[in-house]
């Protein structure tokens, strides 16, 4: 009787190390899982500051060259006037914060800055193209706000186009950076995946085999 317990001690030491590499595995598996839903997220995290920096900086620019507009027509109108100069100034300050927030979110998240800080020298030569056009604003004139207005008519769109690029720069990276994410990560976890119904079907087969020899062990030392 000694003989038949100690000869199934190596098929009951097998099944529990298969069992506890079974669990092991699937841990390693729910933490590789927990892992590429941080990485992924991490990632997703990054790319939504750089849409939402740009986000603010193209509604800033649009607001402030439509204040620019209110304030020359309402030039005769010193109360009118204050209001939209202030809003002007206001949306230029928010503009060039919205660039700087843009360009960081961009180096966080490993892109060529290149682009953005040309746009940020732009806004501030566009910002004193904008102020030398005003200095020659005359309230008396009715018509001194059309002759303001050519002088900066245009001067605009070079920083419009790079908005443009820019936006579809950063689309398109954040398009490679989510593509490229998963599949590295699904690789491992198919691998892991697989390796642990592997340890887990070998400890149900030793279960099964060392069930068997002992139910044969019965039945002869039965008969």
């Amino acid at each position: 009787m000694n003989n038949s317990i100690y000869s199934g001690w190596p098929l009951r030491i097998f099944i529990m190390v298969m069992t506890l590499l079974s669990i092991f595995g699937g841990y390693q598996l729910s933490q590789l899982i927990d892992k590429m839903n941080g990485d992924y997220l991490q990632r997703t995290e990054k790319i939504l500051a750089m849409e939402r920096s740009l986000d603010d900086a193209t509604v800033a620019f649009s607001r402030r060259i439509q204040e620019w507009k209110d304030m020359l027509l309402r030039a005769n109108d010193i109360e009118l006037y204050n209001k939209h100069r202030q809003a002007f100034f206001i949306a230029s300050t928010t503009l060039h914060e919205a660039f700087q927030h843009t360009k960081m979110a961009m180096q966080n998240d490993g892109m060529d800055t290149a682009l953005i800080e040309n746009m940020l020298h732009d806004n501030e030569m566009l910002l004193s193209d904008y102020l030398t056009a005003k200095s020659m604003l005359n309230p008396r004139q009715m018509d001194s706000f059309r002759e303001v207005d050519q002088q900066v008519i245009g001067v605009d769109r070079h920083l419009q186009d790079d908005l443009a690029t820019l936006e579809a720069t950063i689309r398109n990276f954040s398009n490679r950076q989510l593509n490229e994410i998963m599949p590295a990560y699904r690789s491992r976890y198919l691998i892991g995946l697989l390796g642990t119904c592997s340890l887990l079907i070998m400890a149900i087969i030793g279960f099964a085999f060392a069930s068997r020899i002992q139910s044969n062990k019965s039945k002869n030392t039965g008969n």
